[in-house]
């Protein structure tokens, strides 16, 4: 098979990329998916999230290597596992990065990547139901409105904010971000906005989409991508360009596999060098998560009442009529960033969740629960113990300064790679983290929130001291499911891309998702990754950029 552009990957970034290049109809795209087609009830309903998480036919079930910072604790990641990628088992937050993010990377040399650059391309894939203004996109293909689970607990979590000195916004991807605000959402009428469900609703004839197809090696001519290989053997070759949309995970993993990566381990696993390229598979940054709990007996408020069988079947009736109910919204709906320094580069970003709920997946077995609870609990949890009323804080460290590799386990391209995210490596990000769990104590202490809950459980009930508040941020700190970074653009010695995403010292190939972003950003990635994406087809097909525009000029005007 032929086709001028093939992409590796039908992922967050890969189904956006297949649809911009295929409007021009002069060409023919290839998606080449392991996964399947993205359509499930339960990806497309929002509170099916449980049923995607952790599921090995939509999840590809990641694993770190024992993280020494976290106690020797091995972390799941979910990473999506059809048609969309992660995009299908995401929490559904529509959030950018800070313009001071962006402008990073212009600074970095990087021509095109600020943030007046980029607010085009995030206006052109937006399509926002309630934002009117020059921030926002109201055509786009990726449909964002307002979270719908807002309730009595996020009403009390940003009245108590305010309490205690921190400033109310109205848009987080507005002029500002550090306060607190209801968050949008990927979600449009009760269906997720997968990249898939969002941009490839009616495939046009110029685009063939191959699933189920697992993807062995970039096939190279000297120093040229002319394909794709699959497990079967099949040959897929490119006429233009090879574009791998792989994600943090699997896009080094291919690379390397293809003799692109360090050459030394290459080497180690029999694989012959084509380029060395340091670069790949290093640099790997996320956000670590630390999960503080509070008690509650407030049921009729929590998110964890659905988890019976029979309000599960309430919930998912009503959904399935007209996508209404808490059924057709993110478990996500109020959202505090906190700066310690610059209000333009806050570094922590707190989610409030209506329960509590053990999320990492590598902690323990399934929790025993009762028979009507088991069978329910699926819609609206993500994890193998059931959901408890209460209020769970999510402290999200934005630009940590532990960073991270992913190695080849082996040549087997069916096996993971080894993932080491070397959280909490450096003392800076303990200290910032401690420094938020004490702003996160006082917000929580409000007489708001504080009449909804009975105080923090498990080891943060005892913790109080400097040393006692990092062990419990040891034993509760997973991932906040934003890696990035492991394929990066760059003009220094260690980057892989150049400013146009072209994979440098081999031709025809260029890297489009979160593995390119040239450092961690501020906010959930979905929104960068998409932008990246319409940016990237205006690169390959030679359009003229988007002219630049940032709304801030004209309001200091």
């Amino acid at each position: 098979m032929k086709f001028d552009y093939v992409i590796a990957g039908g992922g967050s970034a890969g189904c956006a990329l297949a649809a911009r290049l295929a409007e021009d109809p002069s060409v023919s795209v290839c998606i080449v998916e392991a996964g399947g087609n993205g359509r499930d009830l339960f990806i497309r309903m929002p509170a099916g999230n449980g049923f995607v998480f952790g599921n090995p036919r939509l999840d590809w079930g990641y694993e770190s290597v024992p993280q020494a910072g976290l106690g020797g604790r091995s972390i799941y990641f979910a990473r999506g596992k059809a048609l969309g990628g992660t995009s299908i088992v995401n929490g559904m937050i529509y959030m950018r990065g800070v313009p001071a993010d962006y402008d990073m990377w212009r600074q970095k040399g990087l021509a095109g990547w600020g943030y007046a650059d980029l607010l085009p391309y995030f206006r052109r894939a937006e399509g926002s139901r309630d934002r009117r203004n020059a921030f926002h996109g109201q055509s786009g293909p990726l449909k964002t409105e307002p979270a719908v689970n807002f309730g009595v607990l996020d009403s009390a979590f940003i009245a108590s904010a305010i309490a205690a000195g921190h400033r109310e916004l109205d848009d987080f991807n507005g002029a500002e971000r550090t306060g607190v605000a209801r968050c949008d959402s990927t979600v449009s009428r009760g269906v997720r906005q997968s990249s898939a469900i969002a941009y490839l609703k009616r495939a046009p004839k110029n685009l063939t989409t191959l699933t189920g197809r697992h993807i062995t090696r970039i096939v190279m001519e000297g120093k040229r991508a002319v394909g794709l290989e699959t497990l079967g053997g099949e040959l897929i070759r490119a006429e233009r360009e090879v574009i791998v949309c792989q994600g943090v995970f699997g896009t080094p993993q291919l690379l390397m596999l293809s003799g692109i990566g360090p050459a030394d381990h290459l080497r180690s696993h029999g694989i012959a060098p084509v380029i060395d390229l340091p670069g790949v598979g290093a640099d790997l940054a996320d956000h670590v998560d630390v999960s503080m709990q509070y008690a509650s007996d407030r049921l009729d408020l929590s998110h964890s009442r659905h988890q019976r069988l029979d309000r599960a079947a309430w919930l998912m009736g009503r959904w399935l009529l007209n996508g209404s109910g808490p059924g057709g919204g993110s478990l996500f709906s109020a959202v505090l960033f906190l700066a310690l320094d610059d209000p333009a580069l806050p570094e922590l970003e707190v989610f409030m969740t209506p329960m509590t709920v053990e999320e990492n997946l590598g902690n323990g077995e399934e929790e025993a629960a009762p028979f009507l609870e088991r069978l329910g609990r699926r819609l609206l949890v993500r994890g193998r113990k059931v959901a408890q009323p209460g209020i769970q804080i999510d402290i999200n460290q934005e630009r940590p300064k532990s960073l991270g590799t992913v190695r080849l386990a082996s040549a087997d391209p069916t096996q993971h790679p080894l993932i080491d995210p070397n959280y909490l490596s450096d003392a800076r990000d303990l200290d910032e983290l401690v420094h938020g769990v004490h702003i996160m104590r006082e917000v929580m202490a409000q007489p708001q929130i504080a009449k909804y809950h009975q105080g923090e459980t498990g080891v943060w009930k005892d913790a109080h001291s400097k040393s006692e508040i990092i062990n419990a941020i040891r034993q509760t700190a997973y991932t906040g499911h934003h890696p990035c970074c492991t394929a990066r653009m760059g003009t220094d010695e260690g980057a892989v891309l150049d400013a146009n995403l072209r994979v440098r010292g081999i031709e025809g190939l260029r890297v489009c998702d979160a593995s390119a972003m040239p450092s961690q950003i501020t906010g959930n990635l979905y929104a960068t990754v998409i932008m990246m994406a319409e940016k990237a087809s205006d690169m390959i097909l030679g359009h003229p950029s988007l002219p630049p525009e940032d709304p801030r000029d004209i309001a200091n005007a």
